[in-house]
């Protein structure tokens, strides 16, 4: 609970004057642990802010707090600060600036600079650009701070580490909570292994009530009343207290603890205000809406409200409003499986077997007349088939008890049944079967695994056909999967499947053992196997070299942003969850029994057919900034582009300076393959929207300009076939403002190979003067080709590009092809020693050659006579 403003609540603070700060972080008013944690997180990020409270401390913060107060004595009170100073203020764990009390104005003002952190978070606060706003759906906020500090290394004291780890303990309930995720136990972990004390965790978390909250608690429980909303019970508690008494949000978990409820109000009046405190456990009550009916807020799971009013109208409100705050459950019609998958009783066993075979079932039904009158389990089946009884009817083993609903049936009722010792419900219409309700129906319904992987519910096996090149491999895998536990195509071809692109690669992706499955693959194609054994991966070389990539599903780990992943061994979901994008997050099965699926968890499908660009999780560019430029250039290629999360998460990695933290090789891979992409104006002026640019380097000038002159390098390049890379011409446009002496230097510390270095610094650099040197003047074609050919292609690509000098479209048109028809051999034989004299002459006969006045073999070779009597 975050519990009321009182006098003597807020402990004594160390700085008793006013102070001048220009980043200030700050939290809601009422502050728990979650929010003081995540503050504490957000000061070692932000490095000489402060932390401000605006309100008071829930008693066990408070207490924590007075007892370490000379270790945190950079918390400071709003009163004591000089609001018109504030240049950037940091939001946690809320997304309402009304909630930040003296705060509030300074949240408002568009010329402070606004950045909020919050988790679970409903809206996206209107006063912070888009851009500065981070999400998480951590199960604790303190969890993504957390992830941050470890991502960048960033040292905290073994105080600050106890603080966290009681954060992530309060808002998940110790890892309790349905919101809790993997992240908040990893962090947990991470805050051990820097210093958390146990004892203390014990201490604080696990509060003891005093005389009056104990009072207060039995009174609360005598007064619970229960109410009903489509099917959802909320348990409202109710009472006065005589005197103020903290910790009602300690109250409403005991309550919760004491009456395991589903949901939970809790409404104590004192100080002529009531306090309200809001609790849910299932997805379909929203606390925050019904703490929102008093005026207050939070998270879907636990919320706060003081309403100024009295007990009986708060009470009569939270009743009256409760149908708004319950989310209409899932029914039997929501989450049953069709068609419902039968046999007749006279159906054999070996029969039924199979049929459960190919729908992945662990049973079936059994009905005559479309009437059920059965069902067999497929442990029964196998004992049956075990004993010699595959031919016998089913009727002989059926169980005659079948759990059966109608349509309107809830979820929980759902659950009821099948924990009832249940393999299936039976959905029935008029007493006719329509569907089917297993276990795996309703934990996808929770949300506690994803899609059902055996349920065929898209299959692209008619497109897999149509790639008649690689029918031989299909065929194969298909063939020899058996044994494995998936098998898929991954990558990038399916992508291109369903946009029906043409692709060639073949990428499979094994769940088990990739190397034996690549081993038997070129067997059956007559290929050979190239394995990497420490990786788990292979390729196999087949036809007239073929290839076909197998690795092993896998799961990464990024021990810092920008570095190279950590690697583990996983399913195809976890595989496909380390990816950077939705649309590059599916799989096609290629094992036989459901050849063709579509394993599509991330919904990369719905995005390639709305043309958008989603990451798969919130640290997505954190773990992988190049990931931004793919990003980028998957906008160029298909037209697509990022939804807003996902560009706004693009910016937030840039402004953290992450993309300047990526290994020089990568950066110039990335930025090199971006640039090949055919028309890449849009790539362009992406680069500048998002500041990449910049965070390459500050004199990067991706703009329109650049847009411009690149098409003009690219043309005059076409037009007198010149063989340049694309990347060279695109460095060029966006480094054209670098510089001389900084051009060189960043194109080394990108590791491009010296001598694509040495003519993108020259063109840059050389370009303008080859422009003022050709510009006003008669230059002899001589002189021409001795100023551009040093440094071409590039450099007098560039200037042309620049200015239209008709001396540079001369040289392009002939005058570089220019060669001398003598040689270093014809002039020995008129008598010319082996001497430095060879090469003046020769540089002598090609300027002639190249002014006119020298055509054919024989007036080369009497100039040469001449040349060498001299």
């Amino acid at each position: 609970m975050r519990d009321s403003p009182r006098p003597g609540t807020v402990p004594p603070l160390r700085h008793n004057v006013s102070m001048r700060c220009e980043t200030v972080i700050a939290t809601h008013t009422n502050t728990d642990f979650d929010a003081f944690a995540a503050m504490l997180a957000a000061r070692r990020l932000y490095p000489g802010s402060v932390v401000c409270l605006a309100g008071s401390l829930n008693r066990n913060v408070r207490e924590f707090y007075r007892l370490h107060a000379d270790e945190l004595d950079f918390v400071v009170e709003a009163s004591r600060l000089e609001l018109d100073a504030i240049r950037r203020l940091i939001v946690v764990e809320t997304v309402h600036a009304g909630r930040l009390g003296e705060l509030e104005p300074v949240a408002l003002d568009p010329a402070v600079d606004k950045v909020v952190f919050d988790h679970h978070a409903a809206e996206r606060p209107h006063w912070a650009a888009p851009e500065n706003i981070v999400v998480s759906e951590d199960g604790a906020l303190t969890t993504t701070l957390v992830g941050v500090l470890a991502e960048r290394e960033l040292a905290v004291t073994q105080v600050e580490a106890t603080a966290f780890a009681l954060g992530i303990h309060e808002d998940t309930g110790s890892l309790t909570h349905t919101t809790a995720t993997q992240r908040d136990a990893e962090a947990l972990g991470w805050c051990l292994r820097h210093g958390a004390k146990q004892d203390l965790l014990s201490r604080f978390l696990h509060t003891p009530l005093g005389d009056a909250e104990r009072e207060l608690l039995s009174t609360l429980l005598e007064s619970i009343e229960a109410h009903e909303s489509a099917g959802t019970e909320v348990f409202v508690a109710s009472a006065k207290a005589g005197e103020y008494v903290e910790g009602i949000s300690n109250l409403a978990h005991k309550l919760v603890d004491v009456t395991d409820a589903a949901g939970l109000v809790v409404l104590v009046e004192m100080d002529g205000r009531v306090f309200a405190v809001t609790r849910s456990r299932i997805p379909e009550l929203d606390a925050a809406a019904l703490a929102a009916v008093l005026g207050g807020g939070g998270h879907a799971q636990a919320a706060s409200a003081i309403y100024r009013g009295s007990l009986v109208e708060a009470r009569r409100l939270i009743v009256e409003h409760l149908a708004e705050a319950v989310r209409e459950p899932a029914r039997a019609r929501d989450v049953m499986s069709m068609p419902a998958r039968t046999i007749p009783p006279d159906e054999t066993v070996s029969r039924a077997m199979v049929a459960c075979q190919r729908f992945g079932q662990s049973g079936i039904l059994v009905a005559a007349d479309g009437e059920v009158v059965g069902a067999v389990s497929r442990e029964d089946l196998d004992k049956a088939i075990s004993h010699g009884l595959s031919h016998a009817p089913v009727k002989g083993i059926m169980s005659s008890r079948v759990a059966a609903c109608d349509e309107d049936t809830p979820l929980s009722e759902l659950q009821r049944l099948l924990a009832g010792g249940y393999e299936r419900v039976a959905v029935l219409r008029d007493g006719k079967l329509v569907g089917v309700v297993t276990r795996g129906d309703v934990l996808e319904a929770l949300g506690e695994r994803a899609a059902a992987p055996g349920r065929p519910t898209f299959s692209l096996a008619d497109e897999l056909a149509q790639l008649e090149r690689l029918a031989p491999v299909f065929e194969a895998v298909a063939a020899l999967s058996g044994d494995f536990e998936g098998v898929y195509l991954v990558g990038g071809t399916v992508r291109d499947i369903l946009l029906r692109e043409r692709s060639f690669d073949v990428d499979i992706a094994v769940e088990g053992d990739a190397i034996a499955l690549a081993q038997t693959l070129a067997d059956a194609l007559g290929g050979r196997v190239r394995a990497h054994e420490k990786f788990g991966t292979a390729v196999v070389v087949y036809g007239d070299g073929e290839r076909v990539d197998v690795v092993t599903a896998r799961t990464e780990f990024y021990d810092a942003p920008a570095s190279l992943p950590a690697v583990e061994h996983a399913s195809i979901r976890e595989d496909l969850f380390r990816r950077d994008f939705t649309i590059n997050a599916m799989a096609v099965s290629l094992k036989g029994g459901d050849y063709g699926r579509l394993v599509d968890p991330f919904g990369g499908r719905v995005d390639l057919d709305a043309g958008r660009i989603r990451v798969l999780h919130n640290l997505s560019f954190i773990d992988d900034p190049t990931r931004i430029f793919r990003a980028i250039r998957y906008e160029n290629r298909y037209g697509f582009r990022m939804d807003d999360h996902t560009a706004s998460l693009a910016r937030g990695t840039i402004e953290m300076g992450l993309v300047g933290d990526l290994s020089s090789a990568r950066l110039r891979d990335e930025l090199a393959a971006l640039l090949e992409e055919g028309e890449v104006e849009h790539s362009i002026l992406r680069l500048a929207e998002l500041g990449a640019d910049k965070a390459i380097h500050a004199h990067l000038a991706a703009d329109q300009e650049a847009v411009a002159l690149l098409a003009r390098l690219r043309a005059v390049a076409r037009q007198y076939e010149v063989e340049v890379p694309a990347w060279h011409l695109g460095l060029i446009a966006l480094a054209r403002k670098l510089p001389p002496d900084e051009v060189y230097e960043w194109l080394q510390r990108l590791k491009v190979r010296r001598r694509d270095a040495e003519q993108i610094a020259a063109a840059v650099t050389v370009g303008p003067r080859l422009v003022e040197r050709l510009r006003d003047r008669d230059v002899e074609p001589a002189e021409v080709v001795a100023l551009a050919e040093r440094y071409a292609p590039d450099a007098p690509l560039y200037a042309l590009a620049l200015e239209d000098l008709e001396p540079l479209h001369d040289y392009f048109r002939g005058l570089r092809d220019v060669r001398l028809e003598v040689t270093g051999n014809d002039l020995a034989q008129l008598g010319l020693d082996e001497s430095p004299r060879v090469g003046e002459i020769l540089t002598e006969l090609r300027r002639r050659k190249l002014n006119g006045e020298l055509d054919g073999r024989d007036s080369e070779l009497a100039a040469a006579r001449e040349l060498i009597g001299r």
